[in-house]
């Protein structure tokens, strides 16, 4: 819980040190409310799309997710395993969801109105095909880092540096893209808009939401190898959306309304530190690190090296056997090596006479 009370001392200690930055523009904007649904409307043709931009942003994060894709492709044949190359393409599938946590979270794409482009409607708003290149290319670089990294079998202060280091990626991403213009943006009460344009709120569930796909997919990733990669494309959108509605919670109650700065801000405090006990509670629950530890290097080895509980829940070394058929130990299994017998049944231990 260290890290969650040094959070809270730091959000502190910015709201005294600098009440303007915490304060962003937008949360102290009064913001319309749609008569009907009582919550913040988008900006919708307000926001005008700027084709060239738009065409330029696109081409440059599909050259961003090819690169990663053919890291992927590389992993792949080093680590012998169809996992990397799925993570990419489930990357693209997380177009779904991100079109839900939008209206969630107050974010706006622009529209062309252009049959053409038309991607696919939701809930009263068009999504262009570009939509799809530029959340495909999100997801590979915030999540393949991740994975990558795991597979490399680095120390769990190592994992958490590179959790950080996709927080400052997509904080660059995002600045440069909405700066650019006539793309994308963010209405309604946004907390915690600490440099210009992009809420930071954003960073810390994005990348808790990609990690918890990407732990399943490295946990799991020699049941995954293979023709059951396919599952990955699944598994990447449904814990997405999950894990970033579970972190996200606050701020999406304070953005769809018209609430205080102070209230907003800490709706946003809030889902930064759910989003980092969230990614702690995965290191533990499902790599089997301890998250303090950060000198720790990788989960138990018996996973990687033994492959206990693998497709007859059998383990298997000289003479020994372990097994009762679905891979447990229990009060009828043995453990045999040469002459000496150990029976946990009744728990004695035998040197062979």
């Amino acid at each position: 819980m260290a890290s969650v009370k040094s959070l809270g001392v730091a959000a502190l200690a910015l709201c005294a040190l600098a009440p303007n930055v915490v304060l962003a523009q937008n949360a102290q904007a009064k913001v319309v409310l749609d008569q009907n649904f009582r919550t913040v409307a988008p900006p919708n043709d307000a926001f005008a799309q700027n084709a060239t931009h738009v065409l330029v942003s696109t081409s440059v994060m599909f050259s961003i997710a090819v690169f990663f894709m053919f890291v992927a492709a590389r992993d792949c044949k080093k680590f012998k395993s169809t996992v990397p190359i799925s993570m990419i393409l489930g990357a693209a599938a997380c177009v779904v969801p991100e079109s839900v946590d939008n209206y969630l979270g107050g974010c706006y794409w622009s529209q062309s109105h252009d049959p053409k482009m038309l991607l696919f409607f939701l809930m009263g708003r068009e999504f262009d095909h570009y939509v799809a290149v530029m959340w495909w290319a999100f997801g590979a670089i915030l999540g393949y880092l991740l994975y990558a990294v795991l597979l490399r079998e680095v120390k769990t202060g190592t994992l958490w540096a590179c959790l950080a280091v996709s927080g400052v990626a997509d904080i660059v991403l995002e600045e440069i893209l909405l700066g650019y213009g006539g793309i994308y943006t963010y209405f309604g009460h946004q907390p915690l808009v600490l440099i210009k344009n992009f809420p930071w709120w954003w960073l810390f569930s994005n990348v808790s939401a990609l990690f918890l796909s990407v732990s399943l997919a490295f946990r799991y990733r020699e049941w995954f190898n293979g023709i059951r990669s396919a599952w990955i494309l699944a598994l990447m959108p449904f814990c997405y959306i999950g894990a970033f509605t579970f972190s996200a919670m606050p701020t999406i109650f304070v953005i769809q309304g018209d609430f205080s700065p102070l209230v907003t801000q800490l709706g946003g405090i809030a889902t930064c530190a759910i989003s980092v006990i969230q990614a702690g509670t995965m290191m533990h629950l499902i790599l089997g690190r301890d998250p303090y530890a950060f000198g720790d290097v990788t989960m138990t080895k018996k996973t990687e090296t033994e492959k206990l509980a693998n497709g007859n829940g059998k383990l298997a070394n000289g003479n020994g056997k372990l097994a009762n058929g679905n891979g447990n130990l229990n009060g009828y299994a043995k453990l045999a090596n040469g002459n000496g017998k150990l029976v946990n049944g009744n728990g004695k231990l035998a040197n062979g006479h």
